[in-house]
């Protein structure tokens, strides 16, 4: 499946990890300071990172690629694709670095393990291994504050374009680690219809701007606040019933084949969702994703097999 793309082309990516598959080579080092890629960079389906072999390492990186950053006392020097990584982690605060590895660098686990040691050494992200019931532990990464800072200067990102750093509670981890998995699934059809992607925002950055609309109607008549708050949510691309409005995990923003800007909402069901929950979802006009395990329980709470447009395997 493609990878997603908000400020780069995938073409140019690609040419890049194609250019440096492993070859076998001396331990000479280059001189200058290496730090990890971008979004969609950096991932690995160990626990740790593994050491490299004569077999495994990548060719030394030309200067000429890198771009220098400066941050307080120390500047770092990025290549493309590190940025690229970091801005794929930056955006979905925390990332299964399996996941990253497939979408950011095409299955190239060597670039993968390289770049994460890379971005590690530089602190600029952190890597921790989460439990999973009845499953494997996971390895998932999240940028540090050092990470979002240099982030921020680098990516070119829009400036509305939320990034994050750090990690949010332990018991959602895992269901925040899926998020990246779940756009992938909807950017590519987007890509599909002709579209593109042009924003990412988490449930954290919906709330946010909810909760300043609702604290800046706080002393307006209850009428009046209704009101805007119905006008501030279609606004937002949510629904809304009475004053409660529906939050989804992620919403992209894109645009059509004709220009048009869009927005889709994406949802995934997890086992703490009651089947009351798995309805409002549903009726928001969300897109439901679900792992394999719950998809009975998920059709079962729609009463309709055909409603869940998607099913996370994982």
């Amino acid at each position: 499946m493609a990878r997603w793309d908000i400020f780069r082309q995938d073409r140019a990516r690609e040419a890049e990890l194609a250019s440096e598959r492993p070859k076998p080579q001396d331990d000479s080092r280059e001189g200058s300071v290496s730090v990890g890629r971008g979004p969609g960079d950096a991932s690995s389906s160990f626990t740790s990172v593994k050491p490299r072999t004569q077999e495994n390492r990548l060719p030394e990186r030309s200067s000429r690629h890198r771009t220098r950053h400066r941050d307080q006392d120390r500047t770092y020097s990025l290549r493309h694709r590190e940025i690229v990584a970091m801005t794929d982690i930056g955006t979905f605060r925390t990332v299964d670095v399996r996941d990253l590895g497939r979408f950011a660098y095409g299955g190239n686990e060597a670039a993968m393990n390289y770049d994460l040691g890379e971005l590690r050494a530089q602190g600029l992200i952190e890597e921790k291994t989460v439990p999973q019931a009845h499953k494997e532990s996971r390895n998932v990464v999240a940028l540090t504050e050092r990470g979002h800072r240099i982030l921020r200067k680098a990516s070119g990102l829009r400036k509305d374009q939320a990034i994050y750093h750090g990690y949010v509670k332990a018991r959602e981890i895992n269901h925040d680690a899926d998020l990246y998995k779940v756009y992938q699934e909807a950017a590519e059809e987007i890509r599909e219809r002709g579209g593109k992607p042009v924003r990412v925002r988490l449930d954290f950055e919906l709330k946010a701007a909810i909760q300043r609309e609702r604290n800046a109607l706080k002393d307006r008549a209850e009428n009046e606040r209704r009101e805007r708050l119905e006008t501030f949510a279609k606004e937002q691309g949510l629904t809304i019933t009475e004053t409660v409005i529906r939050v989804p995990d992620v919403q992209v923003e894109y645009e059509t084949r004709d220009g048009e800007l869009e927005r889709t909402n994406l949802e995934l069901i997890s086992e703490n969702y009651r089947t009351e929950g798995i309805r409002s979802k549903a009726e928001s006009g969300f897109t439901i994703y679900a792992r394999s395990g719950d998809t009975t329980r998920v059709r079962r709470a729609l009463h309709d097999t055909h409603t869940l447009e998607r099913i996370l395997s994982i």
